[in-house]
């Protein structure tokens, strides 16, 4: 009879044990933004924060991949500053930029 209820004791003790572990998972959005630059982009540079320019080559709408974030955009054409504008992205939103 002691050794029925220790067996059982301890099948109760091994079930309490292992049947309190918990395993949770976090995900995480990237931080990611994107900036569409439409209308004239044939030859304007473009200059977000303190950041390497870029130079928009072709006539197609250009997607660009930022951080969120506050961000100032800056866009030369023919050497006049056609948009100069601060922008707050959110994570994973996407903000048009029309260039005249």
């Amino acid at each position: 009879m002691i050794h029925k209820n220790l067996f059982i004791l301890c099948v109760v003790c091994v079930l309490v044990f292992c049947g309190c572990g918990l395993k949770e998972t976090a995900t995480q959005k990237e931080k990611v933004s994107y900036l569409n630059f439409t209308g004239d982009t044939v030859g304007a540079i473009v200059r977000i924060d303190d950041l390497e320019p870029i130079v928009l080559n072709n006539g197609k709408n250009i997607h660009y991949e930022t951080t969120s974030g506050k961000h100032h955009v800056v866009v030369i054409k023919d050497g006049a500053k056609v948009v100069n504008r601060t922008i707050l992205l959110g994570s994973g939103s996407s903000k048009e930029i029309r260039i005249p």
